[in-house]
């Protein structure tokens, strides 16, 4: 079986080192490694096919749509976020008990904020683990405010942790994600990596991404070659405009159509408020599919707007529904080198 898929035609950097580490870490599942194969295969399926899963493959569970940092290509940074928060511990437990019930192989807690803020969090994965769910994961600055929150984030049991490094210097990386410290963020990494070494450790599988703009493409191949011999996968992915237009764009791929997207196909989005979005771009809210404290997931996940959201998806009409006229969202286009 094929793991690992790429998006549309565009030319990812890295490519034949990301293809190795997904081999790796379906080895890295040990007794689960089936299931784990048959969620990839699933989700493989879901993004390439006409297929509809009976259930969402994968939930985000906003913890926190607040973040300690100001990047300049994203909302946050732009200043137009408003009344930032955390998700109630209640609700928390209750979307990880719904998740289970219905048999979703995955959840991430974030969406548009910083998790790791959130000090639930490392409870929040202790008990999704130990309701069944398959895979755990975040994506974080790893700049948290607690000191060790991602050790106990680890201890947990948590089964993926993505770091957003988005440059090899502190000037590059201070400059993009305002706010950030670039030597403790290292520190961080190395400290989860210390703790993986010293208990023997696969888990967390550890990513480090770097999102590509003019101001750290520089950095790129430095970047790869300090990071490749330290964590499980590397990733490189370009800018895109969500909101703060392309003057950061490196501008070698470009976009010349588009294409059905995957992710109604295979994810629900459970905002810290409880409504319920059917994909990551819709930032704003606009296309609302469902309210947690109003319907089940699964009547959600059936319900009328998500089977008209993918109604115009596989008939590439995306301009008919605002979030994807105007998303950010890298499969939803077709690319070309320039």
């Amino acid at each position: 079986m094929k793991m690992y898929t790429g998006f549309s035609n565009y030319d990812e950097i890295n490519i034949e080192n990301r293809k190795k580490a997904v081999e790796n870490e379906v080895k890295q599942w040990s007794t689960q490694k089936e299931l784990f194969k048959e969620y990839r295969a699933e989700w493989n399926k879901a993004a390439n096919e006409n297929y509809l899963p009976l259930k969402p493959l994968h939930v985000d569970i906003e913890l926190s749509d607040a973040c300690n940092l100001k990047c300049e290509m994203c909302a946050h940074g732009l200043g137009t976020v408003k009344n930032v928060g955390f998700m109630k511990d209640d609700l928390t437990y209750k979307m990880i008990d719904e998740v289970a019930a219905i048999g979703a192989y995955s959840i991430k807690f974030n969406w548009r904020g910083e998790s790791a803020l959130n000090p639930i969090l490392p409870h929040a994965i202790k008990y999704a683990k130990e309701k069944g769910i398959l895979e755990v994961s975040i994506n974080t600055n790893g700049l948290p405010k607690k000191k060790d929150l991602l050790i106990e984030a680890a201890k947990s049991g948590i089964d993926r942790i993505i770091f957003s490094v988005d440059g090899f210097s502190a000037e590059t990386f201070e400059t993009i994600r305002v706010g950030g410290n670039y030597e403790k963020l290292i520190s961080n990494i190395n400290d989860l990596l210390e703790w993986k070494k010293e208990n023997n450790s696969t888990k967390p599988f550890v990513r480090v991404q770097m999102v590509r703009s003019n101001k750290n493409a520089h950095e790129v191949d430095e970047f790869i070659e300090f990071w490749q011999e330290k964590v499980d996968d590397v990733r490189i992915s370009d800018v895109m405009d969500r909101g703060q237009g392309s003057h950061l764009s490196v501008g070698d791929k470009v976009t010349i159509g588009r294409r059905r997207c995957p992710q109604p196909f295979q994810r629900l989005i459970i905002a810290r408020d409880g409504r319920v979005s059917p994909c990551c771009a819709d930032w704003n809210q606009k296309y609302i599919v469902g309210d947690v404290f109003k319907e089940s997931l699964k009547d959600i996940w059936n319900g009328k707007r998500m089977n008209k959201m993918r109604t115009i998806q596989n008939n590439v009409e995306l301009d008919k529904i605002d979030i994807c006229k105007n998303c950010y969202v890298k499969e939803s286009f077709i690319w070309q080198n320039n």
